[in-house]
């Protein structure tokens, strides 16, 4: 009889230290077939990018095309990755959020601030730009405190409404637009006194608008591609091939189409 308890126990034990063990794996498996972002895009044969496609020369809708400097940087990264790349328009609001709800792979054309950088990881830098002011012709800025007592425009969360609210508070009237051509467009008809955002979009934009001009650039903002802050792989990857074109000429001829330099 003893024996016989012995021989059920240890069954009993045998049979808990299995079931324990399966749980174990099955709960371990998830995590084992998990994919990375390359993982995935490598399988699927394609990396999706997120931009809002109001931003020229860097994304912008020509002729029902989407178009522009970050079209064809991202176009070419995604060439020499062996992937096509699938592009998505998204509001300037929720496109971070797209990121990192794994909605899109990478985003573009965002300026790098202490904030951004910590809720996405940056690229190498691929643009050098700025931010400036747009002001009619004889009424000039030359310097950021000229905007003292000013009626300013900005585009929503952009870096320009930061800007001028840290830098001004209540000092500058202050007018939000959901885009830099729709402020433009107000400074044109006489609604502003300024309008501040991305030296490089304003430069494109107002090559239409011969009867104003650009401020100096008052504060250097580099961009780089977004991904996000787990899928070091990918990035890794994006840096190497953004390192080939600038070593190889194939960015300088894109930058050179886009911005004549």
């Amino acid at each position: 009889m003893g024996s016989e308890l012995v021989s059920k126990s240890q069954i009993v034990i045998r049979s808990i230290a299995g079931c324990a063990a399966i749980a174990v794996l099955l709960m371990a498996a998830p995590l084992a077939s998990a994919e990375t972002a390359v993982q995935k895009i490598k399988r699927t044969g394609t990396m999706t990018a997120g931009s809002t496609f109001n931003y020229p020369p860097f994304h912008f809708i020509a002729n029902g095309e989407k178009s522009g400097f970050d079209v064809d940087i991202g176009n070419e990264i995604a060439r020499r990755m062996g992937v096509k790349l699938d592009w998505e328009t998204i509001d300037f609001r929720g496109i971070i959020a797209a990121l990192k709800s794994g909605r899109v792979d990478i985003i573009t054309g965002m300026i790098k601030t202490p904030d951004r950088a910590k809720q996405m990881a940056f690229s190498i830098p691929y643009y050098v730009g700025g931010i400036a002011a747009a002001y009619p012709n004889g009424k000039p800025l030359s310097k950021p405190d000229d905007l003292v007592g000013k009626r300013v425009g900005v585009e929503l969360g952009s870096i320009g409404e930061k800007y001028v609210r840290d830098k001004f508070g209540s000092r500058a009237t202050v007018t939000t637009y959901d885009t830099e051509f729709l402020g433009l467009k107000d400074l044109s008809n006489g609604r502003l006194d300024a309008f501040v955002g991305n030296v490089a979009t304003m430069s494109y934009i107002m090559l239409r608008m011969p009867s104003y001009k650009l401020s100096p650039t008052w504060a250097p903002r580099e961009q780089g591609i977004n991904t996000r802050l787990q899928d070091t792989e990918l990035l890794a990857e994006i840096n190497k091939q953004l390192e080939a074109m600038k070593k190889d000429g194939t960015y300088n001829k894109m930058a050179a189409k886009w911005f004549g330099h």
